[in-house]
């Protein structure tokens, strides 16, 4: 069996064989101590299974980045299998052309030498009939019938799939562009938000079929022109671009984790591009659908129409989150009638509908009807009695612009995420930046940090104010700030410098969000660790600007929900 890893390690060659041969891909997360944990999601799969593979297999590897020429260099080393490493050129020019039609002779060369026989011209003319049937079909098919007509050719056959003409109607229609990624997952992560990926221009979608290779005199030239010319570079390529498709709503750009090159490469940014940092294979449906979803609301016009007069209907928002749960009701003009918060607890569903139940009876004893709901935050999708349900960014964005039309920075620190949001004139999503993958820069972080210093959160914010020297936490993740909380203790720091750099920790995260989204003032700092001063002083010192509180701040995204169902109401 020959097993390859890149997009750029040439079909033709493997087509012109008669092995049977698979592009290397995982649905199981993959881990190597041997290589570390700052490695690409990708490059672990190909050592995991390089380590598994035996001496009848080939394994093909394409020095694309450091990270796989690292990997390459190992498994050549220490697997069982058949190591061939493709050399790739830097440039897309003649000479790199000339220089990866060696790399292309040599690697036959080697297949050839470990008894496989190859005829690249009937490779050629194999590949061609597979690139005429995606690009007969692309057009018409989507979300995983576009996927699979992309991956099952990456294994030399042609795919087959149920779609139908107007499959797309009515969803929100993505493009996919960027590094590699789990593109089965982020199928279902787009599905599960309402939309629908029409176009993939990553290594497992169009790129490697975009264009047929010619017929020439030297076969190896043709496929090495192939390669380089006129397909999509990856991001190895210094002259790369990566732009939206005019005929989606939205494009979603991929930077794999650790990437040596997607994290430094920018999409030609606007409203309906969102850059998203995610690993290999994906492993957090929830947050993911959180931020696919979020993209679209930002790219959606939302229409607006105003209640009549006598009509007697309240709005309910509620905010599922994972520590509390936060329901608001509203009537026509935006006011407040009725809010409450609740502990979450082990069934979110439950907690949401006894909070709706309530604000039901409230509307009844006003002699009023709640004329629809929506929910939000992680929890959105459990609350049944929901008509509608939005991601968190849009109703933290509708809540703050309602209650500070001049606000262009939300901060936005729950539980057990942080997000940084900024806004536009006219109050629309801009752009937005989660911490999602962990608890650091959290509500969680300081439970935890509190715990170990034997303080309320509340107690943790007055001994701050009475630090007499700064102190850093080094570590941003929850587990090991919380060890080294227990050593300062241990080397007798004061209790009061150590909550300081706590929360100046928390600070420094949300920081590098806020900083990546160009700073925007006036900024409003939503969610229920927006009560905490301690947290508030340390933004402010960070930062250098005031930031605005809100009376209520765990209730913002709850209260903007509500306004979203009064906004989305059409009265008969």
């Amino acid at each position: 069996m020959i097993y390859y890893t890149c997009s750029y390690l040439p079909l033709e060659v493997l087509m012109g064989s008669d092995i049977a041969f698979q592009r290397l891909m995982t649905s199981s997360p993959t881990s190597s101590h041997e290589l570390g944990c700052n490695l690409c999601g990708y490059a672990k799969t190909v050592y995991q299974k390089g380590m598994e593979l035996d001496s009848n297999d080939c394994l093909l590897i394409v020095d694309s980045c450091d990270a796989m020429r690292r990997v390459g260099d190992l498994l050549d080393e220490l697997s069982l299998a058949n190591v061939f490493i493709l050399r790739l050129p830097w440039k897309r020019d003649g000479e790199s052309v000339r220089f990866l039609a060696v790399e292309i002779q040599r690697l036959v060369y080697f297949l050839e030498s470990s008894g496989i026989s190859v005829d690249l011209r009937e490779g050629i003319l194999r590949f061609n009939k597979l690139v005429d049937f995606v690009q007969a079909n692309e057009k018409r098919l989507a979300a995983g019938d576009l996927s699979n007509l992309y991956l099952q050719p990456l294994n030399g056959m042609q795919a087959t799939y149920t779609s139908k003409y107007g499959a797309t109607l009515g969803k929100s229609r993505l493009a996919i562009t960027g590094g590699i990624t789990d593109i089965g997952a982020l199928d279902a992560a787009v599905k599960k938000t309402g939309g629908v990926i029409v176009m993939n221009d990553t290594c497992l979608g169009a790129r490697p079929f975009s264009e047929r290779t010619q017929e020439k005199p030297d076969p190896f030239q043709a496929v090495a022109e192939r390669l380089l010319k006129w397909r999509s570079p990856c991001a190895r390529f210094s002259e790369g671009e990566f732009r939206s498709n005019g005929e989606v709503d939205a494009t979603v750009f991929v930077a794999p984790k650790f990437c040596d090159f997607y994290d430094f490469v920018r999409p030609k940014d606007g409203k309906s591009v969102y850059r998203i940092e995610l690993d290999y294979p994906i492993n957090s449906q929830g947050q993911l659908s959180t931020r696919i979803g979020a993209l679209m609301e930002k790219n959606s016009v939302r229409s607006v129409s105003p209640s009549k007069e006598g009509i007697k209907m309240l709005f309910a928002g509620v905010d599922s989150g994972s520590t509390t749960t936060n329901a608001v009701l509203i009537d026509k003009e935006g006011r407040i009638i009725f809010s409450k918060t609740l502990k979450t607890g082990v069934r979110a569903s439950n907690t949401a509908e006894a909070l709706i139940a309530e604000m039901t009876e409230v509307a009844s004893k006003e002699g009023k009807r709640i004329g629809k709901c929506v929910s939000t935050g992680y929890g959105r999708l459990l609350v049944s009695s929901a008509s509608d349900r939005i991601t968190e960014i849009s109703c933290h964005a509708r809540g703050v612009f309602e209650l500070f039309p001049e606000a262009r920075g939300i901060i936005d620190v729950g539980g057990q995420d942080s997000k940084v949001i900024r806004l536009s004139p006219d109050g629309n999503v801009d752009d937005f930046a989660m911490n999602d993958k962990c608890a650091a820069g959290t509500g969680r972080f300081l439970e935890v940090t509190a715990a170990a210093l034997e303080l309320e959160i509340d107690e943790m914010a007055l001994m701050a104010r009475k630090r007499n020297k700064d102190i850093s936490i080094s570590s941003v993740c929850t587990v090991f700030a919380e060890s080294e909380v227990v050593s300062l203790i241990g080397m007798g720091e004061r209790i009061e410098n150590i909550s300081s750099g706590l929360f100046r920790a928390i600070a420094k995260r949300v920081g590098a969000m806020y900083s990546r989204l160009g700073s925007p003032v006036p900024l409003v700092f939503t969610g229920g660790v927006a009560r905490n001063s301690g947290v508030v002083d340390a933004l402010k010192e960070l930062f250098g600007t005031e930031i605005i509180v809100p009376e209520a701040p765990e209730i913002v995204g709850a209260f903007g929900a509500a306004l979203i169902a009064r906004d989305s109401v059409v009265e008969d």
